[in-house]
């Protein structure tokens, strides 16, 4: 089978023209009044591909998404400058963002509108401050991580999680926000001394409820009070 030239040499064209255009990931970052990187945990200018950004339609909801997206948990606090000159470097930057709206149901940047030309002024820039990131963590029974494959001592910062109102949805989602795929098994110890240094941890979350469409943990609610014993830790793999 022979390709007619003036199509073969039409194909060779086109692939060697072929290009593959990726779309640049999205960029936050936090800076404090000097402009240095911050870790969220106090109010910092919001930055967007080096520019700030405005707080027209901006929401606890455009928070909570932003700062999920820069790998932080939900947010703490937001508020605009008030002033151009919060920071000794926050008249340098262009103004990169305006009007993003993130909808109350929505869990994804993906998900929220914005404009990247605006009508602001730097007294609109939006300071902002971000929990922690969620962090779980499986281990064995004497206490060193474990990859998951096996039942195992399910942590959160460093304390055990009761069984009150977990459920398969509940394993599958924290099992996910491990970077794992969905729980394969998950019971309560049943009794306190399941490991050597279980009750060397506090207890620190209960009542964890992850309806059964959730996907993410911020669907999910909890306490981080308790009225268990340790025989009521959960073991997930």
């Amino acid at each position: 089978f022979k390709v007619w030239s003036p199509i073969k040499s039409l194909l060779i064209t086109s692939l060697t023209n072929w290009q593959i255009s990726l779309e640049p990931p999205v960029t936050f970052e936090l800076v404090d009044t000097s402009g240095v990187p911050s870790d969220g945990s106090e109010l910092s200018l919001l930055l967007y591909k080096g520019g700030t950004v405005c707080d027209d339609s901006f929401s606890d909801n455009s928070a909570n998404v932003i700062c999920r997206k820069m790998g932080l948990g939900n947010a703490g606090e937001w508020i605009n400058t008030g002033v151009s000159n919060w920071s000794e470097t926050q008249s340098s930057h262009p103004i990169s963002l305006d009007d993003v709206s993130c909808s109350s149901g929505g869990l994804e940047w993906s998900e929220c509108t914005y404009t990247t030309t605006h009508n602001c002024e730097h007294h609109e820039d939006v300071l902002l401050s971000c929990e922690p990131p969620v962090t779980f963590e499986l281990v064995d029974t004497s206490g060193v991580p474990s990859d998951g494959s096996e039942l195992s001592l399910l942590l959160y910062k460093g304390g055990t999680v009761c069984d009150d109102s977990f459920s398969d949805n509940s394993a599958n989602v924290i099992c996910r926000k491990m970077g794992l795929g969905n729980a394969g098994e998950w019971i309560n110890t049943g009794v306190s001394n399941w490991s050597e240094t279980q009750n060397s941890h506090p207890i620190s979350l209960d009542d964890v409820s992850c309806s059964s469409g959730g996907l993410e943990w911020s669907e999910c609610t909890y306490t981080t009070t308790h009225n268990c014993g340790h025989h009521e830790d959960v073991l997930n793999m």
